[in-house]
C-alpha cells in the first residue's frame, strides 16, 4: 500500500489490503469513518495528521474498518464505503484551520466497486527538518508525534530534543547536498546550464537499476511526457555503476559532452546542456525557452523516479549557468523572439544559481507552477529585472505569453485544482 503512487491505488488494492490484513504501522492507519459533525471526530482528524507530519509522514485511509489481530495488534478490516460526496473538502478545511503550521498533504478519493461510496485517503507528508506542526484547535495548543499505530501527546524534552535535531539536520543536510552537488558538477564541465533535483532524504538505494531495470530511459520516454529534445536523449539512459547516465555526444569523453543526463541512486536528477557554442564568438544568447523546456525536463523525470521508489519527501530544485563570457538572456514573448531582457548590455561571466530550497513534486499536481514561477523570477534578475512579467496579479500566465509558449509549456503553469 505504501509502495503505490497516491494515483495508482484503486479498489483492488483496497480488497487486497483487507483480505490480508495488513497491520496498522508507523505510516498507515485505518479508519471505519470519518465525522466532521462531531468536535472529538475533528480533533481526532487533526492529531492524526499532525503526528504524522511531525514523525514520518504516511496514509490515513478513512472507509477501511479496524480489527483487532491475533498478535493483537490493529489491522485492516473490511471495507465500509464513506458516501458524504463532500468530505474531502471540508477535511481539507479542518486541517489547514486547525493545524499550525499547515502540514503538507493530498486527500484522494477511491471508489468502491459496486457502491456510491468510496476510501478516503489522506496522504501525509513528512515535515522532517523543517518545523513541528502544532494542533491549535479545540481549545489546545500541542505537539503530537506517531506512535506504532497512534498519536501520542509530545512531552517538552521531546519537543526540545526535535526542535535541536531540526536545527542540526538543516546543517548537515545543507552540507550533504552542496558536496554532492559539486561532485556531480565536475562530471560536466563543458556544460554551462544544470538542472539539479535533490532529494532532502536520499540514500544509496532508492533508485536501484536492479529494481528499476535497465528500460527506465524507454520507460519515461513512454509515460514521462518530456519535452522534445529531451525525450529521445533519455530514452537512452544506461545502468552505470552510481545508477543511471547518458551523454551526447556519446562516443565524446564525458568531461566534453554536449547534452547530459544523469539519475544517481541516491534520487539526484541532473540534466545539462551546452549554450555557449564557440568560445570565439562574442557574447552568447541564451534560450530562455530552452531553458525553460529542460527545467520542465528534470521536474518530470524527477517525480516520476521519485513516485517509483515511492519517496514522498522534499527536494531541493537548482538550475545554474556556469558561463565563461559574457551572455544574454533572450525572452520568447518578445515581439522578436530574440530580443534580450538585458538589451543595453551583457550579463557578466560567472556561476549564476536559481534555487528552490524546498518543494514536494508530488504535492505539485498536474503542473509544476509554483517551481516554475520562483525560478524565472530569479531568471530575469540575474538580468536585473525586479520580476518576470509572465504572470497577471493573481499569478497566472498571461494569455498573450501561453501563446507564445505553446499549450505544452503553458500547461506546466496550469492551476492543480
Amino acid at each position: 500500500m505504501l509502495r503505490q503512487s497516491l494515483e495508482q491505488i484503486s479498489h483492488e488494492h483496497l480488497e487486497r489490503l483487507c483480505r490480508d490484513h495488513v497491520p496498522e504501522s508507523i505510516r498507515l492507519e485505518f479508519k471505519r469513518e470519518v465525522n466532521l459533525d462531531d468536535e472529538k471526530q475533528k480533533a481526532e482528524a487533526a492529531k492524526d495528521v499532525s503526528s504524522m507530519a511531525n514523525t514520518a509522514g504516511g496514509r490515513i485511509l478513512y472507509g477501511i474498518e479496524e480489527v483487532v489481530l491475533a498478535d493483537g495488534s490493529r489491522g485492516a478490516g473490511s471495507i465500509c464505503p464513506v458516501t458524504d460526496g463532500t468530505i474531502d473538502t471540508r477535511l481539507e478545511n479542518v486541517l489547514l484551520s486547525t493545524i499550525h503550521p499547515r502540514p503538507r498533504f493530498r486527500l484522494r478519493k477511491v471508489s468502491v466497486t459496486d457502491s456510491e461510496g468510496f476510501v478516503l485517503i489522506v496522504e501525509v507528508y513528512p515535515a522532517y527538518s523543517s518545523d513541528l506542526h502544532m494542533v491549535t484547535g479545540f481549545s489546545e495548543h500541542r505537539f503530537y508525534r506517531r506512535s506504532e499505530n497512534r498519536a501520542v501527546l509530545m512531552e517538552e524534552p521531546e519537543i526540545r530534543e526535535a526542535y535541536a535535531r531540526i536545527a542540526a539536520s538543516r546543517q548537515a543536510l545543507d552540507a550533504w547536498m552542496e558536496g554532492i552537488v559539486s561532485k556531480e558538477m565536475q562530471l560536466v564541465p563543458n556544460t554551462e546550464e544544470s538542472v539539479m533535483v535533490v532529494p532532502w532524504y536520499g540514500r544509496n538505494d532508492l533508485v536501484n537499476p536492479r529494481l528499476f531495470g535497465r528500460s527506465l530511459g524507454n520507460t519515461l520516454f513512454n509515460e514521462a511526457q518530456l519535452p522534445d529534445g529531451w525525450d529521445e536523449h533519455i530514452s537512452n539512459l544506461a545502468v552505470v555503476s552510481d545508477g543511471y547516465r547518458i551523454h551526447a555526444p556519446r562516443k565524446a569523453p564525458l568531461r566534453e559532452c554536449c547534452q547530459y543526463t544523469s539519475i544517481r541512486r541516491d534520487g539526484l536528477t541532473h540534466l545539462a546542456q551546452h549554450v555557449c557554442g564557440s568560445l570565439n564568438d562574442g557574447p552568447v544568447r541564451v534560450s530562455l525557452r530552452s531553458s525553460l523546456e529542460t527545467i520542465v525536463a528534470a521536474l518530470l523525470t524527477a517525480r516520476y523516479v521519485l513516485e517509483k521508489a515511492a519517496h514522498w519527501g522534499p527536494v531541493r530544485v537548482i538550475h545554474r549557468f556556469r558561463m565563461p563570457r559574457e551572455f544574454y538572456l533572450t525572452d520568447p514573448t518578445k515581439p522578436e523572439k530574440y530580443e534580450s531582457l538585458s538589451a543595453k548590455s551583457p550579463i557578466e561571466p560567472g556561476t549564476y544559481e536559481h534555487v528552490v530550497s524546498e518543494t514536494n513534486l508530488q504535492e505539485q499536481g498536474s503542473s509544476f507552477k509554483l517551481v516554475l514561477q520562483e525560478l524565472l523570477h530569479r531568471l530575469f534578475q540575474t538580468a536585473n529585472e525586479a520580476e518576470c512579467p509572465w504572470f497577471d496579479t493573481s499569478g497566472s500566465l498571461r494569455q498573450n505569453v501561453a501563446s507564445e509558449l505553446g499549450s505544452y509549456l503553458a500547461g506546466q503553469f496550469a492551476e492543480n485544482r
